[in-house]
């Protein structure tokens, strides 16, 4: 018991020491839902920023996941319905100084002269999002963006952890809508 106490106090004193967010982070502006058969075809409108520590770890040949969780809600019951993850890969081509941009799910992928116009191509996604058969009724739709830590290199999970430089997860947002009959 005394270790895990140590530990928790040594962890307690890292996050203390974790630097003050700077201008940087992810923001989620505006989600459009339009129903459709079985799915819902969404629109995420976002705002992408880097901290600096992220933009060198990218530059050392790091590359970055960033992942759009999304959740489909009852309104009324707040029952969970279904669940998606949309998974883009950040990676910096030294050679030919570009940025890559891969989408995990499907493998397709842009090359960018500049990170910004990496970013700015996951500033306005287009995604279906399967649902099966949505009965009439009130829903929600939330949707949040984040770096996924689990997938940078084993050294750097930890510092990641307590690092404010790697804060950038957006809050979950809500968008209601309905279905009629």
């Amino acid at each position: 018991m005394p270790f895990c106490a140590s530990v928790l106090s040594c962890a307690l004193l890292l996050s203390g020491c974790a630097q003050p967010e700077g201008d940087y982070g992810f923001r989620m502006l505006e989600v459009q839902i339009r129903p459709a058969y079985q799915s819902l075809a969404t629109r995420c409108t976002q705002e992408l920023s880097l901290s600096s520590e992220a933009v060198e770890t990218l530059e050392h040949g790091v590359p970055l996941v960033v992942q759009l969780d999304m959740e489909l809600r009852n309104s009324m019951t707040l029952t969970l319905l279904a669940d998606q993850a949309e998974r883009f890969e950040i990676r910096y081509l030294p050679l030919t100084r570009t940025y890559r941009l891969t989408r995990l799910d499907d493998g397709s992928r842009q090359d960018f002269p500049r990170l910004r116009h990496a970013l700015g191509a996951l500033s306005s996604l287009d995604l279906d999002f399967a649902t099966g058969p949505l009965a009439p009724g009130l829903y929600e739709f939330r949707v949040r963006t984040r770096i996924d830590e689990t997938r940078l290199p084993s050294p750097m999970r930890l510092p990641a952890l307590f690092s404010g430089q790697w804060r950038h997860d957006s809050q979950w947002s809500t968008w209601p809508f309905e279905i009629s009959a």
